[in-house]
């Protein structure tokens, strides 16, 4: 049997080498992978949508870096983000997922302009 943390800290250490990493969620022999959130390393987070079931984030250490686990329905797609959104949260969208920071702006631009039409009546 495979402990959780076991085997997800393994998983933290190949993807902090090769960058990301697909882990099927049953195994070659059968084995379903244990969820990252049972490991006690990974917590629920949220990412950019790709039709994912769920997204799970951890810290790597005393690095800016942090681990992504997307979850889809038969396997996991880790990779690792150059800022940690827990530590870093404006680094990360600058720099690892500019897509939101555009749309965080656009959402508060169009906001301010809508605010302050009403605001003139």
């Amino acid at each position: 049997m495979v402990i959780p943390a076991d085997f997800w800290n393994e998983v933290i250490s190949n993807t902090l080498v090769s960058g990301s990493m697909e882990v099927p969620k049953i195994d070659g022999s059968g084995y379903k992978i244990p969820d990252p959130e049972e490991s006690g390393l990974f917590h629920r987070s949220v990412g950019e949508r790709k039709g994912q079931v769920a997204d799970f984030r951890c810290s790597v250490g005393n690095s800016t870096s942090g681990i992504h686990v997307v979850e889809f329905e038969d396997h996991y797609s880790v990779h690792v983000d150059r800022y940690d959104p827990d530590r870093y949260p404006v680094r990360h969208l600058v720099h690892d997922s500019p897509k939101t920071l555009f749309q965080l702006i656009g959402v508060g631009v169009l906001s301010a302009l809508i605010f302050s039409l009403f605001r003139r009546r």
